[in-house]
């Protein structure tokens, strides 16, 4: 699609009431969008276009459509369609794909396998660990981990996959509305490091409906999809009932019977997701993806643990754990078991937390 035939598209989508479903029903309809952005106002009113679309198509014309594409790439925003090259192959593939992608980083990265990890917004430790450990192992393996930016589980996933590869962030908003706010620095890593893209135009507020359009630009991006952590209502099993609809695998990361943030994983499982407890439980299913495509992760190294402290990281469970109880635990007196917790978390053997609480790495 020539550079003109995109700044009316971009035109278009700004107007209220024009989105995906719109834009592939101008293009069916008026056969370029150009022709649509032209038409006699008779000729639009006769469409399939409610009349307030039709009033902000004609409100348009007063204003350049080509200054609403310089602006998007003033913004460092550019714009993939279904009919190119670039536009992503397995989302061509699933039953309602975006007309149009928003992106800002590299969008090639995509072209490599990808999976998607996502959970839920409120995390545990446990939860919130496990999906760093399987972005950081997945992305070492020259896949792309996809996810949704949102707090807890997604945020993440992409932190992970930031130390050894890249990732995707899918936004339920405009390129330009960062939600949440506070992963804007994340954002912007993202997007130095793989690509943040969105089928919304710009300056759409994250409203409650868009989440689950995105959620299916997550599962059709990727091979498969994982859970690791998400309530019996939420809307990272939306996303799972996507990938079952597309083809797509999906794995569950089981939690205990006890906690809210793992009733929908557990239940992905009774209901025939494969359980995985670490990155080759997800690798084995793809033969290409088996191994690591860089060098060897950094493990902690637990062979040279004195008996003191294989004391202390054997009393350490999934969760934080409290300095008392830890002292309770262990026997130590409070002094040396601060400079045996201070020695492992130098070592990145477990980290201290606030509140006087400690986790294994």
């Amino acid at each position: 699609m020539d550079s003109k035939e995109k700044a009316f598209l971009v035109a278009l989508h700004q107007v209220n009431g024009i989105g995906s479903k719109s834009l592939w029903k101008i293009k069916e309809v008026f056969g370029s969008f150009q022709a649509c952005y032209e038409a006699n106002m008779r000729d639009l009113h006769a469409s399939f276009l409610a009349k307030d679309v039709v009033d902000g198509i004609a409100d348009l014309r007063s204003s350049d459509p080509l200054a609403g594409l310089d602006q998007i790439i003033a913004a460092g925003i550019k714009l993939v369609t279904w009919d190119e090259e670039a536009y992503p192959v397995l989302l061509r593939h699933i039953s309602n794909p975006p007309y149009a992608l928003y992106y800002r980083g590299c969008i090639e990265c995509l072209e490599e396998p990808a999976i998607a990890v996502i959970g839920s917004r409120v995390a545990s430790y446990y939860g919130k660990n496990t999906a760093r450990k399987l972005g950081r192992e997945l992305a070492a393996r020259g896949i792309t981990v996809v996810s949704g930016l949102a707090r807890g589980i997604d945020a993440e996933a992409h932190r992970g996959a930031l130390e050894s590869g890249q990732t995707v962030a899918v936004l339920g908003s405009g390129l330009d509305v960062v939600y949440p706010p506070e992963n804007e620095r994340l954002y912007n890593e993202i997007t130095g490091k793989g690509a943040v893209i969105s089928e919304f135009s710009r300056h759409t507020r994250p409203e409650p409906g868009n989440f689950p359009m995105r959620n299916r630009i997550i599962s059709g991006l990727c091979r498969g999809v994982v859970v690791v952590e998400a309530q019996a209502k939420s809307g990272a099993l939306i996303t799972a009932d996507f990938a079952l609809e597309q083809g797509r695998d999906v794995f569950a990361v089981p939690g205990p019977i006890n906690s809210k943030t793992s009733a929908g994983t557990n239940n992905l499982i009774k209901q025939g997701a494969k359980l995985i407890t670490c990155c080759e439980d997800i690798t084995e299913d793809y033969g290409d993806l088996s191994e690591p495509a860089g060098p060897a992760l950094e493990q902690a190294d637990l062979s040279f643990l004195t008996m003191e402290e294989n004391r202390i990281v054997e009393a350490m469970g999934s969760e934080p754990g409290h300095f008392d109880d830890l002292l309770n635990q262990t026997g130590f007196a409070i002094g040396e078991l601060s400079t045996l917790l201070l020695q492992l978390e130098l070592r990145g053997i477990i980290a201290a937390l606030p509140g006087n609480y400690y986790i294994k790495q």
